[in-house]
């Protein structure tokens, strides 16, 4: 009687084993690659949010920038939108862009463009599509406009066309001195001549 119960028992301890056995084998090696299969998808959707946050962090709404220099001059520039890149931390992408210079004696510069590169350190900006300035009674039309303040100098280029009110100009270049107000227009090459329409 113990001898069959022992030997029953045995026989129970044995299949129980080796279905334990299988299921480790078979079993638990598929649900194992079935939760590292999904704490990859987890990790990679969590990354991805990471990096949408990084992204959405970069980017400023309705920015304005104020700053004076030596000679009393103020600079003043806003944007829709700005975008900052981490590698050029001083640098900033502007979209939807107005900018105005007051000078010294109440004289105001206005600037727009599509889009600007603005240094944050020396006020440098390159403004980019659909560019206009607005000076008094005259009116510049570009593709680009520099505006370089370490030395008070405007440099117009691609597509320039300068109006006020008699006199309308086609060029490659115009450059703006900022102190002296002098305006200087010319071509890339020596021998194309600037176009000049003109009320008299």
């Amino acid at each position: 009687m113990n001898k069959k119960i022992i030997i029953q028992f045995l026989l129970v301890f044995f299949v129980l084993f080796l279905s334990v056995t299988f299921y480790k084998q078979y079993f638990s090696e598929e649900e194992l690659k079935k939760e590292i299969t999904q704490l990859k998808k987890k990790e990679n959707k969590e990354n991805q949010k990471v990096d949408e946050g990084d992204n959405a962090s970069n980017i400023i709404e309705n920015l304005r920038y104020t700053s004076k220099d030596l000679l009393g001059n103020t600079y003043i520039i806003e944007a829709l939108s700005a975008r900052f890149f981490d590698k050029k931390i001083n640098e900033i992408q502007l979209i939807d862009v107005n900018a105005k210079i007051i000078q010294k004696y109440n004289d105001i510069i206005f600037i727009n463009s599509k889009t600007a590169d603005y240094d944050k350190v020396s006020n440098n900006t390159i403004f980019k599509d659909n560019v206009n300035i607005l000076y008094g009674n005259q009116k510049i039309n570009a593709n680009i406009i520099k505006l370089d303040f370490l030395k008070n100098y405007i440099e117009i280029l691609e597509n320039v066309h300068y109006i006020n009110e008699n006199t309308n100009i086609f060029a490659d270049k115009v450059e703006i001195d900022l102190i002296s107000k002098k305006l200087k227009i010319s071509m890339k090459n020596k021998k194309d001549r600037v176009f000049i329409t003109g009320k008299y």
